[in-house]
Formats: C-alpha cells, structure tokens, sequence
C-alpha cells in the first residue's frame, strides 16, 4: 500500500475507533454538531448540555474528545478544563469559542485541551480539526497566523524606539486597550464600559494612533509586550499592567460583565 494510503487509513481507524462527547449548552446547535461529527464517521458517545453530566467513556482508555461549548467554559475556561481532565485524564478536549483571545487560547491550551476553535467555522473545518485531534494533534486557530503576523511587524520597530514614545492615553483609552487585550468586539466594550459603540470606535481610532500602529491586533500585541516587560511603567500616571485588567477587576470583581450572549455551537 502506498504510504499516504496507509497514513489516510489509520487516520479513518482512529475517526471510527474515537467516541465523543458534545458538551454545549444550546439544545438546537448540540444537535446540529452531533449530526455532523455523526454524520463525518465519529461515534458519539454522549451529548449534554452541562460539563457536570459528562459520564465516564465505557472504555477509560480509549481515545475520547469532548467538546465543549463556550458559554459553558465560563470566565475560567483554563479550570473548567482542568476539572474536565482531572474526571476524565485520557480526554482530549475541543474549547469552541466565540471570538479569539489570544490570553485565553494560551491559558486553555496550558490546561491542556487539544483544541481551541472559533464557532463561526465552516462545518468541514470542524470536521478536519476533529480528525486532526482524533489521531492525537493538536489544533490552533488560523487566527493565530494573523495575530503571529502582527507581531512581526511590531517586534520590526526597535525596543529602543518604542521606550522613547509618550503614549499620552485617557482613561477611557486605558479601558478600550484592555478590552481590545482581551479580544473583545466593539459591541461588548460599549456595553462593559458604558458608553455607544460610535464612541468606542472613536477611541480605539485615536488609541491606534498614539501607539503608531495600524489596526486592533498590533494594538493587543504591543499592550502585552509591554506589560510582559515586568518594569512597572508609568505610562499617563498608570502602571499598563494595570491597564490592561479587566475592567470588572479593577472596579468591583464582578467578572459576569464579560458574559456574552450565546453564539452558535454554543
């Protein structure tokens, strides 16, 4: 048999010989990715609408994937993982999330799920990254590339140059730049911040070009690459670690500000 044929092959065996577990907290959309990995050759061993109804596989050690909707990963998605594998250690679980941030992907995937995907995919990219992870990949995001690509381009300008720059930020700028840390859309920062999204976009307008970059994922990268730096700046009379906090943590702890509506896949 031909090499690929042989690759193709045990790739199949895996698909066919790895059970499944759909966690997601939408009855219609639970549905809908249980037909398609059932559909796509995946033996689907359960679907829940709650990580605590999870069961035991009935082959422990058999290759297992679960996947598990955002909304039911919380504000911790990393110890909501962790817990998941702690009942179930041969698990290789699939985060599907609303929108990409870049803090939270590191921190689940250090927890040690398989995969971090955006909902929004088109069913035959769920389906590839499924296999991928069936025969024990591991899968990152196409956002990734994007985010890898911006990060060139500001590590391009000298440390030097860049320590020299006064970003001279207003409190709400502060407040916009930790939203856009976090990967959060204009829509959610208008609603966590107080003010309309015409206002949010007149920020991060005016915060872009006080950081002399280009669009919202230089603005992250360049706000983590400082506060990486562990100098304790006083940028505008603030430290940017401090900045860069969720907000609901800087004010009064309340973390359910960052809860978003439920998604697709969800």
């Amino acid at each position: 048999m031909h090499p690929h044929g042989a690759t193709k092959q045990r790739g199949l065996r895996a698909i066919m010989t790895t059970s499944v577990s759909v966690a997601i907290r939408n009855s219609l959309i639970r549905e809908g990715v249980r037909r398609i990995l059932s559909d796509s050759g995946f033996d689907l061993a359960e679907s829940v609408d709650a990580v605590e109804r999870l069961a035991l596989p009935a082959d422990p050690e058999a290759a297992h994937v679960i996947v598990v909707g955002g909304s039911l990963l919380g504000n911790d998605g990393a110890a909501v993982i962790a817990e998941i594998l702690r009942r179930f250690p041969n698990a290789r679980v699939v985060a599907l999330v609303s929108a990409f941030a870049f803090t939270e992907m590191t921190a689940i995937f250090a927890a040690g799920a398989y995969a971090y995907f955006l909902d929004q995919v088109p069913y035959q990219s769920l389906v590839a990254m499924m296999q991928m992870v069936a025969v024990g990949q591991k899968v990152a995001p196409p956002e990734i590339i994007g985010l890898l690509e911006n990060l060139l381009l500001i590590t391009d300008v000298p440390m030097q140059h860049r320590e020299s720059q006064g970003f001279d930020l207003t409190e709400r700028e502060w407040e916009v730049l930790g939203a856009l840390e976090r990967g959060l859309p204009n829509k959610t920062i208008s609603r966590d911040i107080g003010i309309s999204e015409s206002a949010v976009k007149a920020s991060v307008k005016s915060l872009l070009k006080k950081l002399s970059v280009t669009n919202r994922t230089q603005a992250a990268v360049l706000a983590r690459e400082l506060a990486n730096q562990g100098q304790a700046r006083m940028l505008c009379g603030r430290q940017i670690t401090a900045a860069l906090l969720p907000r609901a943590d800087r004010v009064d702890g309340d973390l359910s500000r960052r809860t978003a509506k439920d998604h697709r896949f969800r």
